[in-house]
């Protein structure tokens, strides 16, 4: 097989996607990412007729790309190409030593508790829809959730003891609790859900507006009007302000299912950052 025979390029691409669903228990974002990015390196390949994965990573840095997105597009293809190279033994240029490229840290937005709590009780739930959406951005902020792992939630994944039990990255599985608020929402949803679906047969916590499973472009949408901000932002602030209000970093890495520690830091940083606007606000000769 070659990289350079569409034929081939098709098959491998369908056939390396499968090893890192099946095997690597990548989510289905990850996935679509990677095959986008490999089907754009096919397409600079057939184009150019060039293999090369540096020249393919300065064309694509003369699109406007962030350094994030090249870096990402680095990893897929690398380990796309790494892969044809020990399973397939197709004999491809060295990507092994390509270099990510350096990117400024930026620390994330942030809402204080106090907005993000008026903004929250500001939420109507007159009708249907606006007991799901309250529902909704009360049990990400009480939790932390990706919005993967929102739209996957399923009924029996909450308990009566206000718990919950999450997919996350991986298909690793935590249990995270839950604050009144959001139990006393999800409730008051669960109890009008009825009114989007009448199939007894779906599972899944939210429902979108034909009534299946909700998904994450409408979770975004719905946070966006609501409380005018990304589902990411809410998980930042969950994360920051439980730091602030005390708790273990490696209790906010549990809870957040980051593997990583290093992942956890950068919400140190956030702390920092606050405690010292916090600082020369209060102090009288700050």
């Amino acid at each position: 097989m070659k990289l350079t025979n569409k034929e081939d390029q098709i098959l491998l691409l369908n056939e390396y996607l499968a090893v890192i669903q099946n095997l690597k228990n990548y989510s289905k974002h990850t996935i679509v990412a990677y095959k986008t990015d490999i089907n754009q390196f096919f397409t600079y390949v057939n184009i150019s007729k060039s293999l090369n994965l540096e020249k393919f990573i300065q064309h694509l840095s003369m699109e406007n790309y962030s350094k994030r997105t090249l870096n990402r597009k680095i990893a897929s293809t690398t380990s796309f190409l790494t892969w044809c190279n020990k399973s397939k033994n197709i004999d491809i240029p060295d990507s092994t030593n390509f270099k990510a490229l350096k990117t400024d840290k930026k620390l994330p937005n942030v809402m204080t508790s106090n907005y993000i709590n008026t903004l929250m009780n500001e939420i109507p739930v007159n009708t249907v829809k606006e007991i799901r959406d309250r529902s909704i951005v009360e049990l990400l902020y009480s939790s932390g959730l990706r919005v993967s792992e929102l739209t996957n939630l399923e009924i029996t994944d909450i308990k009566s003891n206000k718990s919950i039990r999450v997919l996350g990255k991986g298909s690793k599985t935590r249990v995270l609790p839950m604050t009144k608020q959001a139990y006393k929402y999800y409730l008051l949803w669960i109890e009008n859900r009825y009114k989007l679906s009448t199939d007894l047969s779906n599972n899944y916590v939210y429902l979108g507006v034909q009534g299946n499973q909700i998904t994450d472009r409408e979770i975004r949408r719905i946070v966006k009007l609501r409380l005018g901000t990304f589902p990411h932002s809410i998980r930042h602030t969950f994360a920051t302000h439980l730091l602030d209000g005390g708790a273990d970093l490696r209790v906010v890495q549990e809870l957040l299912g980051h593997t990583d520690p290093s992942t956890t830091q950068i919400y140190t940083h956030v702390s920092k950052k606050q405690l010292k606007e916090k600082f020369k606000r209060t102090h009288p000769r700050g």
